[in-house]
């Protein structure tokens, strides 16, 4: 244990805090207990949201084994995955779900079945129209941005199917919702319960949307002045009606790997963007000047 600035610095394992890129504190878990009891919904697994129709899964991931499955891969299929940066980097998460049916690329080729399309941590990415040329079936992974738009544009209304993450959201612990174009897909091994409960946490919170949005836009405007005083820049800048779901600096030459393992030890939940020295934070609507300045604070010692 060190004293750092007003911080303990490499506390007792049990007593590190945490700060999730969900906004989800120990708390939620009563709080969401709650709502179900007292605001529960049906078990009905479709609801809605900007006028798609979703249906209710326990995560994004299991959205997004549903889309993948019902377009029914083979083996010799590709799924070309594109970005909102171009950035190499993708959730491993993503590609194992993906590797359960067929192979993935970063790249359009004559195996080339479907397209993912990552509007990567709130940011929004604008190609999408322009890939329906290829008449492929387009898969809108918007796990991070589902109160994010781009001059009018939301994510999920162009592809054939879009993923949400209620988790990534909302304080909630799990949940996703899925959105198919012309049919309903629902996720048969989710009880009734399970079912009303991410519905009525989903109708709950969803309320608020405004709100959410307004705070992490604050938050992320607050790491932009603190981070910049220290001569980090964003890689990311919302921009026309995005909503970030992180923040996200440029570090050339820091060891990202070693702050990543330090960052996490201090209960922080981050990671490095691989394949460019930049380097992620929480940034939702729960995240304060305090929260910043004691991530800044532990960033700037181990970086020294």
């Amino acid at each position: 244990m060190e004293f750092l600035e007003g911080y303990i610095k490499n506390p007792d394992r049990f007593r590190t805090g945490s700060v999730n890129i969900s906004p989800f504190t120990t708390d939620d878990i009563f709080r969401n207990n709650y709502i179900w009891h007292n605001y529960k919904e049906d078990s009905d697994p479709v609801t809605s949201f900007e006028g798609m129709e979703l249906t209710i899964t326990a995560s994004a991931t299991a959205a997004l084994d549903l889309a993948l499955r019902d377009l029914g891969l083979t083996p010799d299929d590709e799924v070309w995955i594109v970005t909102t940066s171009g950035n190499k980097y993708i959730s491993g998460c993503v590609t194992r779900t993906i590797e359960k049916y067929c192979r993935w690329s970063r790249e359009h080729s004559a195996r080339t079945a479907a397209i993912l399309v990552n509007h990567e941590f709130g940011f929004i990415a604008t190609q999408v129209k322009e890939l329906t040329s290829y008449n492929l079936p387009i898969i809108e992974d918007a796990a991070y941005s589902m109160y994010s738009e781009n001059n009018g544009v939301l994510p999920g209304l162009t592809g054939d199917y879009a993923i949400f993450s209620m988790a990534k959201m909302f304080p909630m612990q799990a949940g996703g919702l899925l959105f198919a174009k012309d049919k309903t897909l629902v996720q048969k091994d989710l009880s009734p319960d399970a079912v009303s409960y991410f519905k009525s946490c989903y109708k709950f919170y969803n309320k608020y949307r405004r709100h959410i949005s307004a705070a992490r836009i604050d938050a992320f405007a607050k790491y932009v002045d603190a981070f910049g005083d220290a001569d980090f820049e964003p890689r990311f800048i919302p921009f026309g009606g995005e909503v970030p779901g992180a923040f996200m600096f440029s570090a050339p030459g820091a060891d990202l790997g070693g702050l990543k393992v330090f960052m996490q030890g201090h209960g922080i939940e981050c990671s490095v963007f691989y394949g460019e020295d930049a380097f992620y934070l929480p940034c939702h609507q729960n995240i304060s000047t305090q929260h910043i300045d004691y991530f800044l604070t532990l960033i700037k010692d181990f970086l020294k």
